[in-house]
Parts: structure tokens; C-alpha cells; sequence
């Protein structure tokens, strides 16, 4: 290019007048080498022997050819090269159009101006050398950038294609070659004529792929299945775009290939791991597990059989599993042969995989020798050609070897050793997982059948307890009540000599059930069966019924007894029973270890935390306690020492089930002594079991309308209360209200309302234990309760519906107060079930029906209510009761619980059942320690149950107002 320009530029003047040419070439040949034509065509034959002329110099108005004519053409095959147009031609527009549609740098109008002319033509050259100096680099960049176009789709790793709307391959590179399994692009396009029938496995995807792109104009991803050459299958994925011609239309496609088949195996193998892992995780045993494992691995890769062998009971040999897949047939003769055989350590194909722990292929089955590989012959009859085999390992340690047979194994099988490997390792994970499981199966049933022989062994005492109780409290009753009789018949008769023998068994049989009421006590705390029943009562009231209790003690070792009272402390929370059976103790152990002293009695109330503590404290001069002694004071039978036993008696169980009550309830029992010198022990409860909660609404009755007939309504909606209040009112009875149960109890106590109207759901307290302790106090029990409650159970009531109970051995006062009690009220008979009755009721006496299974008892309990003017009627068990209460109508029924064939529940249950037979007052009389449950049961007498929401209000007032003059109380 620099020889070029540095040379004479090149000039070619064309004009027909000779003239014209001579003077142009005169001008110019000394600074330039100039060529001469006489007309356009001369000049083209110029320009195609001359190469690099720089300008054209041409006259317009030649013949058979004008300038501008010449100069069109050479403009299509000359570009670079400059034309100026000389020319006389006048009209402008004409020569504008002339000119632009040759394309000419210049013109010049005859006649020009010679200086005008050289000017013009050294521009001329400087543009032509421009613009050969961009050509040329031009031409260098386009043929580097077709290098690197070549390159690029001669070397991508990806094909890159062109082809026809009919399937036909204009361009391939030799990566789609490559791809597609043929040697050359040339051999691709020439032997695939019809993409849809040839390539795609799918014969619909061709069509599906060409209505992808005339929707979407181009696609990606587009995976499809296609057919190599040698006919193996492949996945590819496709990016194109559609090829279009002028008029819009499409002709063709362009875009590249992707293989994605190791891709598509690597996702259908973490595909395959997944729902292996779902399926192994649920089965039921590591066999299942073995079978899944086999059969899928098999599905998958197109191996035809799959075995399992897993390591014997002794762990000396590995055995064949039952866990087998096989997907040809011929295979009977392997299969039966590798069921009779074992492999040691070591020792053939599975042998040896189980002692170096990794997988081995045989690649060839027919190069192993006979001892590599037992059964070759077998399996090359077979068709099997190849295996593999992979251990199982839990741990370090080998629980299975799995292996696999082929026909004809190949390349891509060999890479499948890691896919196996990692079920092979899911499998012993799971084997793990279900070992164990195992484990803790066996370790649950053991911890089952330990807790179920507790349990039976806790229900097995518990009933042991309940019998003994019965056992042992029966006899004494009827001990304590016939000495109890006969010192009365000794008094009536005269007889002083036996009226102390009697005392002395009367005693001896109190003392004997303090005893067992101990034993039986500890038992039940240790079994966890005591139970809490809280209240609220005056303290002071109790602990002057205990004063009382304890003066024949007092007196028989003469002391004397000083009450130190606190008159802050007024009603606490807590189980009265429990809490009077504590403070007694420790004043009987006081007043035993002390001859002729004094005993204080201190009540105290203090508060600790913002919280309110009741201190009972027992104060003696007595014989005092050694250090060494206190240390084991209360522990389960255990005195001081073996002599104390001796000299003062006792089981040494008084203590220790106190301080267990106590705590029970929340608080403690702590003791102070000095040998010799006397012992303070102190009860420490809580005022209340938690923090008291302020009653809502406890309303009094004036003392102006104390003396009409009265009703209790014990309900949390202050609705219910306005509502019966005004309805009630107008009626002439005055409405007592209380907001929550325990206050609704303690206003019956003191206010013993005509009825009572009870709402089963209420907070804290509920209308089912307000109705259990209201029948649990004689002062209450015979109050008519008209039960409101959302319940669908509208007999709920009626259930066991005991009205009171007494405990074994019976307490003679206990028993006559009962009956008493009861004796006033007026059952009348169901006339209709009297007729042909040969046991009629005595009009002047009241009836009274003594169920009982033991003849002593029963014996007993009759002889003492007809000394109190009653009649008595009596059953031995349950069914002769019932057939009693079916004729006669009793008054009061006195029932004991636990009977043979069908016991105290089992009979109330029926009785209420029976809605012919009107509802009697029930005492249970038993030996059996009452539970909170067995106490629910039994307190449920009511008479009536109304559904709130079930009525409208004046309902509910008309309801309630027959029932309450049923019952009298607006008579």
C-alpha cells in the first residue's frame, strides 16, 4: 500500500474530441500517469487491465455511452475510485439527477478553469487513498473476524446448525457432528434428509417444535430425545431461532444443540435416589428394604438380575437373601444354586466385596477362573456376562453385599459404581435406623410391660388396700358396735361386772382401727392415692372440736391444757379432715409422752411473701426427743427407740403421716426438743391453697325478710340471678345470690334455703362438686337443687344419686343422726306397684331398707335403728334390694358398697333407672375409702335438670316454679 501512494496516482480522462483529451493530459501527466479513452467503453476495458486508477476524469455528452452512464457503472464494480464529470449541459435539475445517480465526487461546466481543475483533482486522490486505507482495514478486520466466526463454529462445544422448514441441514458445524455421531458436517447434511423422521425419537416433536417457533419466534431449552447415528438414544436441548425472507414468510431455522444426556441421567439418578429413599424409609423390615433397592437399581440401568447376600446369625459365612429381582427368563438354575450356597470371608465374588469392603466389577465373567467367580458356568448359560457387587455398610461394619448381572455391560455402566454406592449407603443408614429402632421397640416394650406390671401391681395393691379395708374394718364393726350395744344392755340390766370388760373390748377395737386407719393411710399416700378435699371452715371451731376430742387423754395422764388462740386468724382454705387428724395427732402424742404436765396449744397467723400462713403449735414438758432421734422422727414406723414402743405404744406411722399430709396440702410439720425437757411441734398451712380470689357478688338477705321462704341461686351470670330475682319475687320468696360455688356452699350452710338453683358451669368451682359438697353435709343434703346446665345430658343427675355416706365401722351417733334427718321427709308410695305386696309400710314408723352382704352387720345396724322407733326392712344383696323397692316404697336406704354380684354403684345405677319407682334418700354405709370419683358418684342426687338456651325465659321461669311447689316450698 506504501509503494502505492508513494508512486504517480493513476488518472483516466475520457472524451470523444481529441482535442479535449490532449489539452487534459498536457495538464496532468507531469504529476500524474494519466490514461486516455475515447468513450465508456474504452474506459471499462481500461479499468479491468489497470488496476488502482484513482480518478476518472469524463466528459458528459460522448456516444454510446454519456458520462453519467459510465459512471453508474463504475460505481457498482469500481467504488473506491473518484469520478469527476466535466460537462456543458445547462439544465441543472436534469445534470443534479445525472449526477447523483452516478455518484460523481464532482462536475465542472465547460469551460472550466485549468487551476479549478488541478484543485479538484487533488482532492480527489487524498479521498481515493482514504479510502482505500479503510477498505483495506476493512478487509483485514472482516478476515479476522470470519477467522474467528470459523473458529468459533468449527470449535464450539456446542453444534450449531441451519437448516430448511422441511428438515433439510443447510449448515452444520463438527460438534453437531460430533453429537449426532456422524464423522463430518458434510456427512451430516448429506445423509439426514428428514429431521423429523430421522433424528427425533418422538415422531410428533418435529411438529411441536416448528409450532413453538412460528408462535414464539424463537426457543429455548427445547429438550427432545433424539437418535445418534448407531442408533443409541440421547437428550439434547435446543436454542433457535426462526429464519425469515423478505415478504415475512418463514423458510428455515438457525440455533445450537446442546447433549444434556449426562445431565438428564444425573437428574433420573437423584430422581431415582429420592423416591428409593422414600420408599426404603417406610419399609417394614431391611429385607423389604433389599427388594426395593434391587428392583429399582435394576429398572434403571436395564440389568437383568439382582441379588442380596447377608452375613449368617454367627457371622461366619454371608448367605443368599430372599431379597432377589430378575427381568429374563432362564434364570431358575442361577437362582436355585445361589439359594444353597454360602461364601466365607473372602471367599467368591460376594465374598470378597464383604471382606475389603469396596465394590468390584467383573467385567467378563468368562475370563474369571472357576474359584473367582463359583458359579460361571451356571451364569454364562444364563446369558450373564458381567456383575458388579457393592457392600452395605451400617458403620464399619458390612450388613449386606448387593449384586448385579448384565447381558452385555458398557461404558456408561461403569459410572454407575457411585450411584450404587450411595443407595448402598442409604440402605445402610436405614439398616441402622431400623436397628435401632428395634432396640428401642424392645427397649418401649420392656419400659411397657415394666410400667403395665406397676400398674398392675399399683392396681393390684390398690385393690389389696380397698379389700383389707373392707376386710379389717368389717369385723371391727360389728366388735366396736356390739360392745357398744352391750354396755347399754349391761347398763339397762344392772350388770357393773361385764359394763368394763365391754369398755375394755369397746377399746381395744378402737385402738385396733386407729391402727389399721394408719396402715392404710400410709399406704395410700405411698401409692399416691391420697387425696385433697380443700374447704373452707372456721379454725377456731375446729380446734376446740379437737380440744374436745383429746380431754380423755388429757385427763387420763392429768395434764393440763392451755389454748394460746390469735384472734386474726378467722376461715382458712384446706382439708379440714386431714388438717383436724394432723393437729390431733400431735396432741395424743403429746399428751402419751408427757405425766402430769402441760400442754400448749398456739394459733398463730402470719404472712410471708404477701402470703397468709395459719401456725398450729403443740407445746409439751414432757420426756423430749434426743438429737439422734429426731433425725428418723419421721420416718414410717418409727419411734425414739424400741422402748418407747414398749412403755407407750403406737406404730410409730402418726408422725409421718402427718408431716405427708401436710405437705400435701402445701405446708409442713417442724419439730423442736430437748431430752428431758418437753417438744414443740408446729403445723405451718397456708391460709388459703392459692392466692384468694374476691368473690364477685355475695348478696345477704335483710333481716326484715329472714322469715320468708328463701332461694339460692348459685350462678356466674349476673342475667340468670336478675332474671330469677324479679320472676321469683313476685312469687313472695326472697332470692339469695351467690357468684361462684364455695360461696354458694357456705350461703346454703348458713342461710339452709327452701332450694337451691345451681349452674353446673361455672369457674373454679363447678355446679357437679358444689352439688357434692352441699350432699355432703347433712345441714344441706335434703335441700331440693334444681340443676342449669348447657349439657346435652339432661339424666346426668340422676346418675348414682347417693345422698350421703357413712364410713365403716359405723359410728352409733353418726347413724342415728343420719336417720334422723331423713325420717321427716314424706316418699309417698306409687300405689300401683303396692297391690298384691305382702310387705307394707308402717304408717307410724318410718321404713328404712338396710342393704348389706355381711348377716353381723346387717344384725346390727337393725337392732340399733329399732331402738330408735323405725321399721326396718333388710336385703343381702343388691338384687333382693331391688325387688324390695319394687313392692314398698322405704323412706331411707342404708347401702353398703361393696357386696358380691352386683355391688352399691351397680345397684344406685339401676334403682335410678327404674322410673317407676320414686327416688329415696340413699346413706352409703361402707368400708371402702372413698375417692374423689367414687365420692362424685355417689353425690349426685338432684332433682331436676333444665337446659340453658334449651328455654325461653318465661320457660324457664315456669320450669322452675313447678318445681319448686312440687317440693313445697311454695306451699
Amino acid at each position: 500500500m506504501q509503494a502505492q501512494l508513494s508512486s504517480k496516482p493513476k488518472l483516466l480522462i475520457i472524451d470523444d474530441e481529441a482535442d479535449n483529451l490532449d489539452l487534459l493530459h498536457r495538464t496532468l501527466y507531469k504529476d500524474y500517469k494519466v490514461f486516455k479513452a475515447n468513450n465508456g467503453l474504452e474506459a471499462l476495458d481500461l479499468l479491468a487491465k489497470e488496476e488502482d486508477i484513482a480518478v476518472i476524469i469524463s466528459d458528459q455528452r460522448m456516444p454510446m455511452m454519456t458520462g453519467t452512464e459510465l459512471f453508474s457503472r463504475v460505481a457498482v464494480i469500481y467504488p473506491d475510485t473518484i469520478r469527476i464529470l466535466l460537462t456543458a449541459h445547462t439544465d441543472v435539475q436534469d445534470l443534479v439527477e445525472a449526477i447523483n445517480s452516478s455518484k460523481v465526487f464532482k462536475f465542472l461546466t465547460k469551460p472550466y478553469k485549468q487551476e479549478e481543475l488541478i484543485n479538484t483533482i487533488q482532492q480527489a486522490v487524498k479521498t481515493y487513498n482514504l479510502l482505500r486505507m479503510r477498505t483495506s482495514q476493512l478487509e483485514t478486520d472482516l478476515k479476522d473476524a470470519e477467522a474467528r466466526y470459523r473458529s468459533i463454529f468449527e470449535n464450539s462445544v456446542e453444534g450449531i446448525f441451519q437448516t430448511t422448514l422441511n428438515g433439510y441441514y443447510l449448515i452444520a458445524n463438527p460438534m453437531l457432528a460430533t453429537i449426532y455421531g456422524y464423522e463430518s458436517p458434510q456427512q451430516l447434511t448429506q445423509n439426514i434428509t428428514n429431521i423429523g423422521h430421522q433424528l427425533y425419537v418422538s415422531p410428533n416433536r418435529r411438529q411441536e417444535f416448528i409450532d413453538l417457533v412460528r408462535a414464539h419466534k424463537t426457543i429455548s431449552n427445547f429438550e427432545s430425545q433424539i437418535y445418534r447415528r448407531d442408533g443409541t438414544k440421547i437428550w439434547i436441548s435446543e436454542n433457535v431461532r426462526a429464519i425469515h425472507n423478505e415478504e415475512g414468510e418463514l423458510i428455515g431455522f438457525e440455533g445450537t444443540v446442546q447433549d444434556i444426556t449426562q445431565r438428564k441421567r444425573a437428574e433420573e439418578e437423584v430422581k431415582l435416589l429420592q423416591t428409593m429413599t422414600m420408599e426404603i424409609s417406610v419399609a417394614k423390615d431391611f429385607n423389604t428394604a433389599l427388594e426395593i433397592a434391587l428392583r429399582k437399581i435394576c429398572e434403571f440401568t436395564g440389568w437383568v438380575v439382582g441379588e442380596a447376600w447377608i452375613p449368617s446369625t454367627n457371622g461366619l459365612h454371608l448367605k443368599h437373601s430372599p431379597a432377589w429381582y430378575c427381568s429374563i427368563d432362564g434364570m431358575e438354575e442361577f437362582y436355585r444354586l445361589s439359594q444353597h450356597m454360602v461364601f466365607p470371608t473372602g471367599i467368591g465374588f460376594p465374598g470378597r466385596v464383604w471382606e475389603y469392603k469396596h465394590p468390584e466389577w467383573i467385567w467378563d465373567i468368562s475370563q474369571e477362573t472357576e474359584l473367582g467367580f463359583l458359579r460361571k458356568f451356571v451364569a454364562l448359560e444364563a446369558g450373564l456376562n458381567a456383575g458388579l457387587a457393592i457392600p452395605i455398610l451400617a458403620e464399619t461394619k458390612v450388613v449386606a453385599v448387593i449384586a448385579f448381572f448384565m447381558n452385555t455391560p458398557n461404558d456408561e455402566d461403569q459410572q454407575l459404581v457411585g450411584l450404587i454406592s450411595a443407595i448402598a449407603t442409604h440402605l445402610g443408614l436405614l439398616m441402622r435406623r431400623k436397628r435401632d429402632e428395634e432396640e428401642i421397640r424392645i427397649v418401649n416394650e420392656e419400659l411397657a410391660l415394666a410400667r403395665d406390671e406397676a400398674l398392675e401391681a399399683n392396681r393390684t395393691k390398690s385393690a389389696f388396700v380397698a379389700n383389707m379395708s373392707h376386710e379389717l374394718r368389717t369385723p371391727l364393726n360389728a366388735i366396736i358396735g356390739y360392745s357398744e350395744m352391750l354396755q347399754e344392755d349391761a347398763d339397762d340390766l344392772g350388770l357393773e361386772d361385764f359394763r368394763d370388760d365391754l369398755q375394755k373390748i369397746y377399746t381395744a377395737g378402737k385402738h385396733l382401727l386407729s391402727v389399721i386407719n394408719d396402715i392404710l393411710d400410709m399406704s395410700k399416700i405411698e401409692a399416691g392415692k391420697m387425696e385433697m378435699f380443700v374447704e373452707r371452715f372456721d379454725v377456731l371451731s375446729l380446734v376446740n372440736d379437737t380440744v374436745n376430742m383429746i380431754h380423755p387423754l388429757l385427763e387420763k395422764n392429768a395434764n393440763t391444757l392451755v389454748l394460746d388462740y390469735d384472734r386474726q386468724v378467722n376461715i382458712m382454705e384446706s382439708d379440714v379432715t386431714r388438717l383436724r387428724q394432723s393437729l390431733f395427732n400431735l396432741l395424743s402424742n403429746a399428751c402419751k409422752f408427757t405425766q402430769k404436765g402441760t400442754i400448749a396449744i398456739q394459733v398463730q397467723r402470719e404472712v410471708d411473701s404477701d402470703r397468709a400462713w395459719i401456725n398450729f403449735s403443740v407445746k409439751d414438758s414432757g420426756i423430749g426427743i434426743s438429737p439422734s432421734q429426731l433425725e428418723r422422727l419421721f420416718h414410717p414406723f418409727t419411734q425414739a427407740d424400741s422402748s418407747t414402743t414398749r412403755q407407750f405404744g403406737g406404730t410409730g406411722l402418726g408422725l409421718a403421716i402427718s408431716q405427708r399430709l401436710c405437705r400435701m396440702m402445701g405446708g409442713d410439720i417442724f419439730v423442736e426438743s430437748e431430752l428431758g425437757k418437753g417438744s414443740v411441734f408446729r403445723i405451718r398451712l397456708p391460709e388459703q391453697p392459692n392466692k384468694s380470689v374476691t368473690s364477685p357478688m355475695l348478696i345477704a338477705a335483710p333481716e326484715t325478710v329472714k322469715s320468708l321462704p328463701s332461694i339460692l341461686v348459685i350462678d356466674d351470670d349476673l342475667v340468670v340471678h336478675q332474671l330469677l330475682e324479679r320472676a321469683l319475687g313476685k312469687m313472695g320468696l326472697f332470692v339469695y345470690s351467690a357468684f361462684e360455688g364455695k360461696d354458694g356452699v357456705k350461703l346454703a350452710q348458713e342461710i339452709k334455703p327452701s332450694a337451691i338453683i345451681l349452674d353446673v358451669m361455672m369457674p373454679s368451682m363447678n355446679g357437679w362438686e358444689v352439688l357434692t359438697a352441699l350432699k355432703a353435709d347433712p345441714d344441706t343434703a335434703s335441700i331440693p337443687v334444681v340443676m342449669l346446665t348447657i349439657m346435652d345430658d339432661r339424666d346426668c343427675g340422676y346418675t348414682l344419686g347417693a345422698t350421703d355416706y357413712l364410713i365403716k365401722p359405723i359410728n352409733r351417733d353418726r347413724l342415728i343422726s343420719t336417720v334422723n334427718k331423713y325420717r321427716s321427709l314424706e316418699i309417698v308410695s306409687n300405689q300401683s306397684n303396692l297391690k298384691g305386696s305382702k310387705i307394707l309400710p308402717n304408717s307410724e314408723k318410718p321404713c328404712i331398707l338396710v342393704v348389706e352382704d355381711d348377716a353381723n352387720v346387717r344384725q346390727m345396724i337393725v337392732r340399733m335403728l329399732e331402738k330408735e322407733n323405725c321399721r326396718l326392712l333388710s336385703a343381702k344383696d343388691g338384687y333382693e334390694a331391688l325387688e324390695i323397692v319394687s313392692q314398698v316404697s322405704p323412706q331411707l336406704i342404708l347401702l353398703d358398697l361393696m357386696m358380691p354380684e352386683m355391688d352399691g354403684f351397680e345397684f344406685i345405677n339401676r334403682l335410678r333407672q327404674q322410673r317407676d319407682i320414686p327416688q329415696m334418700p340413699i346413706v352409703v354405709v361402707t368400708a371402702k375409702d372413698l375417692s374423689q370419683e367414687d365420692k362424685l358418684r355417689l353425690g349426685g342426687t338432684v332433682q331436676k335438670i333444665l337446659q340453658k338456651g334449651a328455654h325461653s325465659c318465661p320457660q324457664l321461669i315456669d320450669e322452675i316454679t313447678l318445681l319448686l311447689d312440687k317440693y313445697g316450698v311454695l306451699k
